[in-house]
């Protein structure tokens, strides 16, 4: 007898980490979350949800916050004694935290040892029991040692970029992000299906892990929520820069990341200054929002503080945005601004164009996939170009509306219906089930 449908484990422990933790959620929770929601729309793929231990005691908390409209899915449950056990020892360090913060070494130490824990009984002496699913899938964190040892489950990963070894001089010190990536790394199988996110990223994985094999990847290219969409309420546009301090009667350049060297944030405003000087612009502004990673928080603090007095007032560092007020901070911005190194895709450009707001960007990596001939593409290293860049977009208004026109109609390509059709498509066919 033929399958109906297939059973699916999809991996959420990225969702409930960020959901949980700040709340500043960075591109790829909203690729996991528009990812899940497509797929629970399918009704020929039955999800439930899985998640590491150190993030499950979260589940219930995201489920009431992100999925209260949806009933398409179950729950994977850790049952035995020792799993509840973990748990409880779980809900006790989190409460400790909460009341006594993280700042002294004892809690710190306290942390640390009780999520070594966590990963040690997750890593030898957890069972999974997958004995009723088919296939697992992740958006993002790499498939865990246990899991890959199950032969019964196909394996699905979506994989993002190759940042720390396609820069690797960008990123020679350990942190958690090496370390995630290590992971990954590792995890990496022939027995696996990959998709990603543009036809660079695939390219980079096949370059730099040879043992990987063509057919093992798709791409799917990734889509902009719907709330990205021009604002034309022009009170609203003000009442959000007021409340991020931004002069009403400024014109102003918008640059949103989560900052590290990387996103080459002071060649966007070394060339700024140097635009505004040659020029004596008076009424240009550059927002700076998003949040800073902790090891370039120093360096770009140090940086701004040094500005001479004239042009502190002219760089805004605005900090996190909240999701409802980017959209409006887009639509009201004269140009969006992305001079990064390399991007796995480069979802900001895709967002900015959905909102009709011109888009300056580098040539690397897959940025030229997202924004092909309907904005200015730029050589991240060189100077000329940026301040050229600035005052094309700054000066020609006939160019900039033809940018807009373009960009408009070139998003339309992109969506997340499309992006996880490409998953689904994939995970049927394996499973010889008709989408129809």
């Amino acid at each position: 007898m033929s399958k109906k449908h297939v059973n699916l484990l999809f991996d959420v422990t990225l969702l409930l980490n960020e959901s949980s933790a700040s709340g500043r959620r960075a591109g790829q929770f909203f690729v996991a979350y528009h990812l899940l929601l497509e797929l629970l729309k399918c009704d020929k793929i039955h999800v439930t949800l899985y998640s590491e231990y150190r993030q499950y005691i979260f589940l219930n908390e995201f489920i009431r916050k992100y999925l209260k409209d949806y009933s398409r899915y179950s729950i994977y449950s850790y049952n035995s004694t020792l799993d509840k056990l973990t748990m409880t020892v779980s809900r006790m360090l989190l409460k400790y935290q909460k009341r006594h913060g993280r700042d002294n070494i004892l809690k710190k130490g306290v942390r640390f040892i009780g999520y070594r824990i966590f990963h040690i009984y997750e890593r030898y002496f957890s069972k999974l029991n997958v004995q009723n699913y088919d296939a697992f899938f992740t958006p993002s964190d790499p498939i865990s040692p246990e899991m890959l040892k199950i032969k019964k489950l196909k394996k699905y990963a979506f994989l993002h970029d190759t940042v720390p070894v396609s820069l690797k001089d960008f990123y020679l010190h350990k942190n958690p992000f090496i370390e995630w990536y290590n992971n990954l790394e590792e995890s990496l199988s022939v027995e696996c299906t990959y998709f990603t996110n543009s036809e660079t990223t695939k390219e980079d994985f096949l370059t730099y892990y040879p043992f990987l094999k063509e057919k093992q990847f798709h791409v799917a290219l990734l889509g902009a929520a719907d709330r990205f969409r021009k604002v034309d309420n022009q009170d609203l546009i003000k009442s959000v820069k007021l409340k991020y301090d931004i002069p009403t009667d400024k014109k102003y350049a918008f640059i949103l990341s989560s900052f590290d060297p990387r996103k080459n944030f002071f060649f966007a405003l070394d060339n700024f200054i140097e635009f505004i000087k040659t020029f004596e612009i008076d009424d240009f502004v550059l927002v700076v929002a998003g949040a800073v990673r902790e090891s370039f928080r120093e360096v770009m603090d140090t940086k701004l503080a040094s500005l001479p007095e004239d042009v502190k007032e002219r760089v805004l560092k605005i900090g996190y945005v909240d999701d409802e007020d980017v959209p409006v901070l887009l639509s009201g911005a004269l140009m969006f601004v992305m001079p990064s190194i390399y991007e796995g895709f480069g979802m900001p450009i895709l967002e900015a164009m959905q909102c009709e707001c011109p888009v300056i960007c580098s040539k690397t990596s897959a940025m030229p996939e997202v924004i092909g001939d309907c904005g200015i593409t730029i050589n991240p290293y060189d100077d000329a170009e940026m301040v050229s860049a600035y005052s094309k977009m700054y000066f020609n208004e006939k160019f900039r509306k033809k940018c807009i026109a373009k960009g408009l109609s070139r998003a339309k390509n992109f969506s997340w219906e499309r992006c996880a059709g490409v998953i689904i498509d994939t995970i049927l066919n394996d499973f010889n089930i008709d989408k129809n």
